[in-house]
């Protein structure tokens, strides 16, 4: 949606932030997106038994969500349902307790079914980088996943109507500065957005409209999203909040203006043009063999680089043969090495990566000097970073961030963007001596 993530360098200021609680995203040990839609690459054997379930914060924010869970007996997958945007989890349910254990995140999602067929349960979160939290869960059973089962408008009155399909709105965020956010209206009162950060961060959202408010919520796997408008009676204009996170503790007061789809600057840039780009000290980098590269900069509890992975798959299998090679660094911002391997390794094993993932440890104290030089403003919170290098390590373009596969626009456009730049890399390795 939109012009926000363009295979570029932009120009902006480097921003280590509360937000990377966010990196959506998405992307775990989903079964991740293929291009395409969604709907064409669900790959549920069963049909799921639907939930209109909430995460609550110990204030009593909350933030619900669709929940597909799989039929009783052998271990199944449960569907975690924003708008058109699905993420898929192997999860076990017996007909009574489902656990949907997502070791990648370090984050699980369980529960118990009560007399009354109310699931009763938690998110729940533990790692060396974000320590334990619990948020409790509910969920209550629903016909269909509808969008308008979402009910996360409580206030009284009409339907909200925006008065057309799309609408792009220019937030002013109180911490994260300037965001954007595209609203899809699929009717009056029911919206499917999606918000972009200057980190590159992207988070999808829905919910309702009612009067003058609009609710939004969402999650990923990884953390949970809300977000407060009131809308003025034009309609031009709104105040609201930001709330996400793995605690929702990431709070943020904001101003949303609407208007003409606009390019949302991003942070990261190089720190002099033409500059090359140097890796941190570490054997498995200092053995990449030469030629044009492709760095993916990321981490094992970043959802949005869930987004990514198949379709870096794809160019692995489509380029490398051609000489392109790949590397991942994965930055879980710990000082445990024997842990940071552990996810190094079970990143690429849930992902079913063939091209070297390496684990960079550090925490954020000491981040500016073990992420790769060369580029400034590179903020774990738009995770994933892709750097794409000539074979002398000169940057030739970056990417922050990645879309889903069902946000079909950008995800077309971005992916075609990637394929774009590597055969310009190929090109120019071959016109050298």
């Amino acid at each position: 949606m939109g012009s926000t993530h363009r295979v570029m360098v932009m120009p902006a200021s480097m921003i280590i932030a509360l937000s990377l609680l966010g990196c959506k995203q998405h992307e775990t040990e989903s079964r991740p997106h293929a291009e395409g839609s969604a709907e064409a690459h669900r790959t549920v054997d069963h049909a799921p038994t639907w939930y209109r379930a909430t995460i609550r914060s110990a204030d009593g924010v909350e933030s619900p969500f669709l929940l597909g869970v799989p039929a009783p007996g052998a271990p199944g997958t449960a569907i975690f349902r924003v708008g058109s945007h699905d993420i898929e989890n192997p999860a076990t349910f017996d007909g009574t307790t489902l656990t949907v254990a997502m070791p990648v995140n370090q984050t699980t999602v369980s529960g118990t079914l009560g007399a009354d067929g109310v699931l009763r349960g938690s998110f729940a979160a533990a790692g060396p980088r974000w320590g334990s939290s619990s948020l409790a869960l509910t969920a209550t059973r629903i016909a269909a996943p509808m969008l308008s089962a979402l009910a996360t408008a409580d206030t009284p009155g009409a339907a909200l109507d925006l008065g057309e399909p799309r609408t792009v709105w220019r937030l002013a965020m109180s911490d994260s500065g300037e965001a954007k956010l595209v609203v899809d209206q699929r009717a009056p009162g029911e919206l499917v957005a999606v918000m972009y950060f200057t980190t590159g961060n992207i988070v999808y959202l829905a919910g309702d409209g009612r009067g003058d408010a609009i609710v939004l919520s969402g999650f990923d796997g990884a953390a949970t999203y809300r977000l407060e408008l009131a809308v003025v009676a034009d309609r031009t204009h709104a105040t609201g909040k930001f709330f996400g996170g793995k605690r929702l503790d990431w709070r943020e007061t904001l101003g949303a203006t609407r208007g003409a789809d606009f390019a949302l600057a991003l942070d990261a840039k190089p720190t002099q043009p033409g500059g090359k780009v140097g890796f941190p000290n570490l054997p498995e980098l200092a053995a990449l063999p030469p030629g044009p590269l492709l760095v993916e900069i990321s981490a094992s509890w970043c959802s949005t680089c869930r987004d990514a992975a198949p379709f870096l798959a794809k160019l692995a299998k489509t380029y490398g043969p051609r000489g392109l090679g790949m590397v991942t660094l994965l930055y879980d911002l710990t000082d445990d090495r024997a842990a940071d391997a552990k996810q190094a390794a079970l990143f690429k094993a849930t992902y079913g990566i063939t091209w070297p993932v390496v684990a960079v440890s550090g925490g954020l104290d000491v981040l500016p000097e073990i992420l790769p030089s060369g580029v400034a403003g590179m903020n774990p919170a738009g995770f994933p970073i892709t750097l794409f290098l000539a074979a002398d390590r000169t940057l030739v373009a970056l990417h922050a961030g990645f879309p889903a596969a069902d946000a079909s626009d950008e995800f077309r456009r971005v992916t075609s963007e990637f394929r774009a730049t590597i055969e310009t890399l190929l090109a120019r390795s071959k016109e050298s001596p």
